[in-house]
C-alpha cells in the first residue's frame, strides 16, 4: 500500500501530513510520534489529513500525541477522515474541512480470535476506545454523550457542511484533488449519494498512467521509479543501522527527496550518538529539542531574576546560568544549533542569534512569563467580589438576572399543576480591547539592557491588573444607570441608607436588613441576599478591621459577639479614598447573586503578548493586549452608606 507521510518544519511552524491508513502498514504511531518529536519547539502544527481510517491503538496514540503538545493544532481534511482517522482529527484546536471532503465516524471494531475469555478481553478494549472518543468528538461537537453513541452506532457520514454543522468542523476550504481512494466494502452504511465519491483502490501506477489530463505521467513515473530504486540501492550497505528501515521508506515516499538528500539523511543518522574526532559536539537535534526547551526555559527564569522579577519555582538550571548575560544566552543558543561563534563579535552574535526561532522564542518567553508574573502580583481588591465571566465577542453583552422562582400552590386531589415562570432583566455592557507595544531593539541585546523584556513588560503586566482595577471601582462609585432608568444606588432599588452614618453595629444592622429585604425582579418573594464582603477605602480600613475583629454587643449582660460581622470580609481599596473617604458597601457573594461582573473575551490569556521581529528596522516588537469589559447586572446584592 502506498504510503504518503511526511513532516515539514518552518521555523515556528510546522506541516504534517497524513494521507494514508493508519497503522503498521501506513502511518504508524512510533514513526508519528517519532518525527512530532523531531520538529522541536514550534507554535503551530498543520495537520492535513486523507485517511480512510484503521488501527485503533494507533490512531488513539497519534490523538493523545497531538493532544498533549503545546502547540496549536491546526487540522484540514483535504480529502478524507474516517473511522479513527475522524477522531485523529479531533485533535485539532481548529479543525478545516474540504468543500469536496468526506468524514465518517463510527464505534470502534476489530477482528479477534480465541477462547471466551480472550473474545470478552477484546470487548472489554473496544468499551475503553470507544468510551475515549465518544469524549473527544463530545468535546469538539457539544452534543451530549447519548448523541454521540448514536451517531458512532449508525456509521454515520458526513459532507463537509454537515459535518461544519454537526460541530465536528470548524471551517469550510476550497476543495482540493481527491489523491487516494480505499476499498467502501469494509463499511456497511455508506449513503448512496456519496458512493459516486468512492472508488476502489488501484496501483499508482494505473492511477497515474490512466490520466488523460497529464500526457507526461509515463515519464514522471517512470522517473520516480528510477529515483527510489536509487535510494533503495545507496541504502543497500546500510539497513542493519538502526532506523535505516525507517528512514529508506520515508525518503523514498516523499516525491521532492533526491538521492543526494537520502544520502545526506544516512550520514546524519550515521553520526547519531557518536563522537567526531577533535569536536566535543555532535548536532543530534533530537536531543537538543529537549535541551533546547528546557535550555530556554532557565534562561527566562534568571533573566527574570536578574532584573528583580519574583519567579515562583523557578528552573533547576537557573543556579548554572546564574552568570550568563543576553550574550552568552545567545552564543549556547547558537552552539546547540551546531553554529561556532569563535570569529564573531558581540553584533554579530545577536544578529546570528536573532535570524534562528530559538532566541526570539527565548525573548518572547521571558517578556511574557514577566508581564504574567506582573499581572499576577499586582495587588487587585476587585476580583475578591466581583463575577467573572467569558463573552465570545465585542458585540453588546447582555446578562440576564433571573428573578425569584413562582411560589408553589395547592394541588388538590385529581387537580392539575399549574405552571410558573421566572421574570428577568438584562444589562448591557461591550469588552473592549486595550493594548501597548514594546519594543526590544539589537542595540539593548548588545548593551544586556534586560530591563526592556523583563521589568517593562512586568509593569505592563500589572498596569493591566490596575486597569481592570479602575474600571470595576469606576463602576461602583460613579452614576452608572441601570436598565429601569435609575442610577446603581438609589432609594427605589433598596440599596442606599437615608443618610449618611459611621461604621458601627447599627450602621451595619441597618444595611445587613435592608439588603436582605431584597425582593427578586418580579417583586413576588424575597431572595435574601447574605452581605458577604465589607468594602471601605483605606481611611477606614483599619477602623473596619477593629469593627470585625474585636466586636461584642455593648451590653454588660449578654456581652455576645456578632458572628455575622465577624464573618465579613474586608475589603479596602484606594481608589475609593479618591471618590468618598466616607462611603462605605456591602456586597453579597457572586455565588449568591451577580452584582458587578468582569468580563473577558473568551479563550484569550489575561493578559495576551505576542511578538514580531522587523524586516526592515533591527527590532523586535512584543505586543501586550487585555480584552476586558465590567458591566454592572443587578444592584440587589449591593448596598452603599455615605458615611458620617
Amino acid at each position: 500500500m502506498k504510503t504518503w507521510y511526511s513532516i515539514k518544519s518552518q521555523g515556528a511552524t510546522a506541516v504534517l501530513s497524513v494521507y494514508d491508513e493508519v497503522g503498521a502498514f501506513g502511518v504508524s504511531a512510533a514513526t508519528f510520534i517519532e518525527q512530532l518529536a523531531a520538529i522541536g519547539d514550534v507554535r503551530t502544527i498543520t495537520l492535513l489529513m486523507n485517511s480512510p481510517g484503521g488501527s485503533v491503538q494507533d490512531g488513539a496514540a497519534i490523538y493523545n500525541a497531538l493532544k498533549s503538545h503545546p502547540a496549536r493544532v491546526i487540522v484540514e481534511i483535504t480529502g478524507w477522515a474516517l473511522s479513527i482517522a475522524s477522531y485523529i482529527a479531533m485533535a485539532g484546536d481548529t479543525i478545516r474541512i474540504a468543500d469536496n471532503a468526506l468524514m465518517m465516524i463510527h464505534a470502534p471494531w476489530l477482528n479477534a480470535s480465541g477462547n471466551s475469555d480472550e473474545l470478552r478481553k477484546s470487548a472489554d478494549v473496544l468499551d475503553k476506545a470507544a468510551s475515549s472518543m465518544v469524549s473527544a468528538y463530545e468535546q469538539k461537537s457539544g452534543k451530549s454523550k447519548a448523541q454521540i453513541i448514536d451517531i458512532m452506532a449508525a456509521e454515520t457520514w458526513f459532507t463537509a457542511s454537515e459535518a461544519q454543522a454537526a460541530g465536528f468542523a470548524d471551517e469550510i476550504i476550497s476543495p482540493h484533488g481527491m489523491a487516494a481512494s480505499f476499498d467502501p466494502s469494509r463499511y456497511h452504511a455508506i449513503p448512496t449519494h456519496l458512493k459516486g465519491r468512492i472508488t476502489m483502490p488501484t496501483s499508482v501506477a494505473a492511477q497515474t498512467v490512466n490520466t488523460p489530463a497529464d500526457p507526461n505521467a509515463a515519464a514522471i513515473l517512470a522517473a520516480d521509479q528510477k529515483r527510489r530504486a536509487d535510494i533503495k540501492q545507496s541504502f543497500a550497505k546500510s539497513m542493519r543501522l538502526e532506523g535505516a528501515d525507517r528512514l529508506l521508506a520515508a525518503c523514498q515516499n516523499d516525491p521532492a527527496c533526491t538521492v543526494d538528500q537520502a544520502n545526506t539523511k544516512l550520514l546524519e543518522l550515521y553520526a547519531f550518538g557518536r563522537e567526531p574526532i577533535a569536536s566535543n559536539y555532535v548536532p543530534d537535534m533530537r536531543n537538543d529539542c529537549t535541551r533546547l526547551r528546557d535550555f530556554k526555559a532557565a534562561a527566562a527564569d534568571t533573566l527574570l531574576m536578574r532584573a528583580g522579577v519574583q519567579v515562583p519555582d523557578p528552573s533547576p538550571a537557573c543556579r548554572d546560568l546564574k552568570r550568563h548575560n543576553v550574550l552568552m544566552m545567545a552564543e549556547s543558543i547558537l552552539s546547540l544549533q551546531g553554529r561556532s561563534t569563535r570569529d564573531m563579535s558581540r553584533s554579530e552574535v545577536i544578529k546570528a542569534a536573532l535570524s534562528t526561532s530559538d532566541f526570539p522564542a527565548l525573548l518572547a518567553d521571558t517578556a511574557g512569563k514577566a508581564l504574567r508574573l506582573g499581572y499576577e502580583s499586582e495587588p487587585g481588591t476587585h476580583s475578591i467580589w466581583t463575577a467573572e465571566r467569558e463573552v465570545p465577542d465585542f458585540k453588546k453583552q447582555t446578562l440576564l438576572s433571573l428573578s425569584e422562582a413562582p411560589g408553589l400552590l395547592e394541588v388538590v386531589e385529581h387537580g392539575e399543576y399549574k405552571s410558573g415562570s421566572f421574570g428577568e432583566g438584562a444589562e448591557s455592557f461591550t469588552v473592549k480591547t486595550y493594548g501597548r507595544v514594546l519594543e526590544i531593539t539589537r542595540q539593548m541585546l548588545v548593551n544586556d539592557d534586560t530591563s526592556a523584556f523583563t521589568q517593562l513588560p512586568s509593569a505592563f503586566g500589572a498596569a493591566s491588573r490596575r486597569l481592570e482595577a479602575d474600571m470595576v471601582y469606576e463602576r461602583l462609585t460613579g452614576s452608572q444607570t441601570m436598565n429601569d432608568g435609575k442610577v446603581l444606588f438609589h432609594a427605589d432599588h433598596g440599596n442606599l441608607a437615608n443618610t449618611g452614618s459611621a461604621l458601627s453595629i447599627d450602621s451595619l444592622g441597618a444595611a445587613r436588613a435592608a439588603m436582605r429585604k431584597q425582593k427578586g425582579i418580579s417583586g413576588v418573594g424575597h431572595i435574601d441576599p447574605q452581605p458577604r464582603y465589607l468594602i471601605v477605602p483605606v481611611a477606614l480600613e483599619t477602623k473596619a478591621e477593629q469593627l470585625i475583629s474585636s466586636i461584642v454587643v455593648p451590653s454588660a449582660a449578654t456581652n455576645a459577639t456578632v458572628a455575622w460581622i465577624q464573618k465579613l470580609q474586608v475589603v479596602a481599596d484606594p481608589r475609593l479614598d479618591a471618590v468618598s473617604e466616607t462611603a462605605w458597601y456591602l456586597a453579597a457573594s457572586p455565588a449568591q447573586i451577580d452584582t458587578i461582573v468582569r468580563a473577558y473575551l473568551a479563550g484569550q490569556p489575561r493578559p495576551y503578548y505576542e511578538e514580531r521581529e522587523e524586516f526592515i528596522r533591527d527590532v523586535f516588537g512584543i505586543k501586550c493586549r487585555l480584552d476586558f469589559g465590567v458591566g454592572v447586572i443587578d444592584w440587589r446584592g449591593l448596598y452603599r452608606n455615605p458615611g458620617a
